[in-house]
């Protein structure tokens, strides 16, 4: 049976939650399926196929237009936030859920009834927190962080989680979420765990696309600049690797500058290669011998299974998050301690003694959009209730 799907994320910039939600639009489109995408901010720099609908509203800026909007933002940010930090999409939220309730009726009047409505990122939760809809899903995407003690967590937290049908990317990110939740009493309505999806068939296809590739042999690193991110683990654990490969690192973000400086003052702007950001990165993870993940914590990696597809293993070092998920049977192997030493370690180990992938068709096989978009399409929704309200 064919659906109507609306997808919600916060930007269609290029990064992992993007992506993905491009994917699973891409996918259910290609399988007959009706699909919008509402995106909440900022320009598209990725792009669904032509069958997608695609709908840019950014509500803060609606709101703020009304006028008492602009009082109640004013308001809010000289007075509410001050007084609970971290609050400051609590008081945005009231009025992104109904802008999103209002734009859902119009698309329905339109178009007809939706069938499902999938959200991904806490951006986008943040947005429009306060609407309740038995059709929604929200895709947490991103490691929950710490248990504190106090009300103040507990009180965001209740906002963002409380009586809401959760999916999880890995069975990591869901223990640790339901442990955070559970601390504070916290209980979301449903929850499941669906993977990241991934279109093998494109991401192959890309990936044999020409592009000006190193003269050198190199690994590689394609991932945002940022503290999460750790680049500067990552090149001082490759110089302490001492290989002869190059390192390639495409990307771009709030930390370029700090990552330049770091290659200026190392010495090493012959051999470390930092190009920015790519809207096709695959060329470069099916010509590097390595890929090398550094992060502090990575919610699932989908970097992992991209770099999979084109043939290129992984070395990753042993995080919270999805990495144990996503790294299976022999490249597990590649799974560092968290260190510069561990993964210069596996760096060495990776070159010299890499795991076979295309033995193990299965490791990246399970991520295929058409599976996990069925598993989407599972979820319970509640929708004939939905639809008389």
């Amino acid at each position: 049976m064919k659906q109507r799907v609306l997808l919600v994320v916060r930007k269609l910039n290029i990064g992992g939650i993007q992506r993905n939600t491009v994917n699973l639009a891409n996918v259910l489109c290609r399988e007959g399926h009706e699909v919008h995408v509402l995106v909440l901010k900022g320009e598209l720099e990725l792009i669904p196929d032509p069958g997608v609908h695609v709908h840019q509203i950014d509500f803060d800026k609606a709101f703020r237009k009304t006028g008492i909007g602009l009082v109640y933002d004013l308001f809010t940010r000289a007075v509410l936030n001050p007084l609970i930090k971290g609050s400051g999409f609590v008081w945005r939220g009231y009025y992104g859920g109904a802008y999103l309730r209002r734009f859902i009726r119009t698309l329905e009047t339109r178009h007809g009834p939706v069938d499902r409505v999938i959200m991904r990122g806490q951006g986008a939760f943040e947005t429009v927190w306060s609407l309740k809809d038995p059709r929604l899903w929200q895709v947490t995407v991103s490691w929950p962080g710490d248990i504190r003690q106090g009300w103040r967590q507990k009180f965001l937290l209740k906002r963002l989680y409380a009586d809401k049908q959760i999916i999880c990317n890995t069975d990591n990110v869901r223990e640790q979420l339901e442990r955070l939740l559970s601390q504070h009493a916290v209980t979301p309505r449903r929850l499941a765990t669906i993977g990241n999806v991934c279109d093998l068939d494109a991401i192959a296809q890309m990936a044999d696309e020409p592009v000006e590739l190193p003269s050198r042999p190199y690994v590689v690193q394609v991932c945002r600049l940022s503290d999460v991110k750790r680049q500067d683990v990552l090149i001082k654990a490759y110089l302490a690797a001492d290989i002869e490969e190059d390192l390639v690192i495409v990307g771009d973000g709030p930390k370029r500058e700090s990552v330049e400086n770091l290659i200026r003052e190392l010495g090493v702007g012959n051999r470390v290669h930092l190009i920015g950001s790519r809207v096709n990165p695959y060329p470069w993870m099916k010509h590097a011998r390595l890929f090398i993940l550094s992060s502090r914590s990575e919610a699932f990696g989908i970097v992992l299974v991209e770099s999979m597809c084109c043939g290129t293993p992984c070395v990753a070092p042993d995080v919270p998050g999805g990495v144990r998920n996503v790294l299976i049977h022999d490249q597990a192997r590649l799974i560092s301690e968290n260190s510069i030493e561990g993964l210069a370690a596996k760096i060495r180990e990776g070159l010299e003694n890499p795991p076979s992938l295309a033995e193990d068709p299965e490791l990246i096989e399970r991520f295929r959009d058409t599976r996990i978009m069925q598993e989407f399409l599972a979820l319970p929704t509640d929708a004939e209730a939905a639809h008389r309200d």
